[in-house]
């Protein structure tokens, strides 16, 4: 089975060199289909005052993407991926980014970054919706929890997860399971929060 992103790379299974993340060449071969990684970079411009670097912000934002669709979520995991024969190939560079090259790349992030990349997020999910030919969406709301391990801004103890990180909301189609946004607030906020912050809003 020949991959269209890369013509090169041909599929089997009869055995040969093994890999246990083969499964993200497919994965590959999707995001190319529906144009997810295009997407971004038609969007996203992440301001970079760099002088030299050998990968670019599209490259590591990309690693980082597989990486956690791989189960690779910690940046560290970079370290002893660096030279996996399956990730460079998917990345499209020689070695794969170190750790800190990796978590540097969040340092660069501010509040455009965020705007533009929910602008990618909608016009994925309108050519999702498009495909679908959805007739209605039905919005499911709630919160959860995101652990930190750091002083981070607005860090602060949840009592009902008995841990310290952020408690987002997050809005999902409740149809198909999409995601649609998510709006950052800090741990210790009670899930209505946000909710009734919106309703006073448009009352006033």
């Amino acid at each position: 089975m020949e991959l269209d992103f890369n013509r090169q790379i041909k599929l089997s299974n009869n055995g040969g060199s093994l890999s246990s993340d083969t499964g993200e060449l497919l994965i590959r071969e999707f995001d190319e289909k529906i144009g997810f990684s295009r997407t971004l970079g038609k969007y996203v411009e992440i301001k970079d005052d760099r002088l030299y670097h050998t990968y670019s912000n599209g490259e590591l934002l990309r690693q980082k993407i597989y990486q956690v669709i791989a189960g690779y979520a910690e940046d560290n995991a970079a370290d002893q991926l660096t030279n996996d024969p399956v990730f460079t190939q998917i990345i499209g560079t020689e070695t794969l980014a170190s750790q800190p090259s990796l978590s540097r790349l969040f340092l660069r992030f501010d509040e455009n970054s965020i705007d533009q990349m929910n602008e990618a997020n909608q016009e994925i999910l309108d050519k999702v919706h498009q495909y679908r030919d959805s007739k209605s969406i039905i919005l499911d709301l709630d919160s959860t929890h995101s652990d930190t391990f750091g002083d981070q801004e607005d860090t602060t103890f949840n009592s009902h997860y008995g841990t310290v990180g952020f408690h987002p909301i997050v809005a999902f189609d409740g149809i198909t399971g999409v995601f649609f946004k998510a709006k950052l607030r800090p741990g210790n906020v009670y899930t209505s929060n946000g909710f009734r912050s919106k309703r006073s809003k448009n009352n006033d």
